[in-house]
């Protein structure tokens, strides 16, 4: 008895990646960024059977040709009855873009969902991860010490504002009070031409007069 498939079924178990995948040309020689979400994507677990479900996300700058939706969405659902890890089935697919694109950048995350209290995420990019890993550690660690240097010199800057301020007098003899003259008595000249010693303070001055 022959098997009794649907067209979709016969499609998808008769597509043939080498044969079925479809690209276009690339029209357009400035670069640009393309985007596709694939939210339904499902295989089999190698070792229970159980279906795997993850949204792949495929983000790629095109060169000579990019994917024809359609192909890509037959590509992906191919996946559907087999048999294949998770690390497995996204490897593979960034294999079979990158050779039919050959795009100027590629990264393929598929985002697994949850089962048996395990969530994985797969990241596959034409850059290096190590490399772009470093880097934003490099600029993690600069931002750091810029942060200590801004925070040192905020740090100084409050000592500075927050301490007393010393006039130039008190800094020279100690502090001078308002209701004190100075140790050097002052002299004042009265009508008579005697100049006597007065003090700062003194409600009235006192006269002396000379005898004639």
């Amino acid at each position: 008895m022959s098997e009794d498939l649907k067209y979709g079924e016969k499609i998808l178990k008769e597509f043939d990646v080498e044969k079925d995948f479809e690209v276009w040309e690339n029209k357009y020689e400035r670069e640009y960024v393309i985007k596709i979400t694939l939210p339904e994507f499902c295989c089999l677990c190698p070792r229970s059977g159980y279906p795997d479900f993850a949204t792949i996300y495929l983000e790629y700058i095109p060169n000579k040709l990019v994917v024809e939706l359609k192909a890509i969405k037959l590509y992906i659902n191919s996946f559907m009855n087999r048999n294949i890890s998770h690390e497995d089935s996204i490897n593979e697919i960034y294999d079979v873009l990158y050779k039919k694109l050959e795009p100027k950048f590629m990264k393929i995350v598929g985002d697994f969902n949850p089962r048996g209290n395990v969530h994985t995420v797969i990241e596959v990019c034409s850059q290096s991860v190590l490399k772009k890993s470093e880097e934003q550690n490099k600029v993690r660690e600069f931002k750091s010490r810029d942060d200590n240097k801004r925070a040192g010199a905020r740090r100084i800057n409050e000592r500075e504002t927050s301490r007393p301020r010393v006039d130039k007098d008190s800094a020279r003899g100690g502090t001078r009070s308002k209701n004190f003259s100075d140790d050097k008595p002052k002299r004042s000249a009265n009508k008579d031409g005697f100049r006597k010693i007065s003090y700062e303070g003194d409600k009235k001055p006192r006269v002396v007069k000379k005898d004639k």
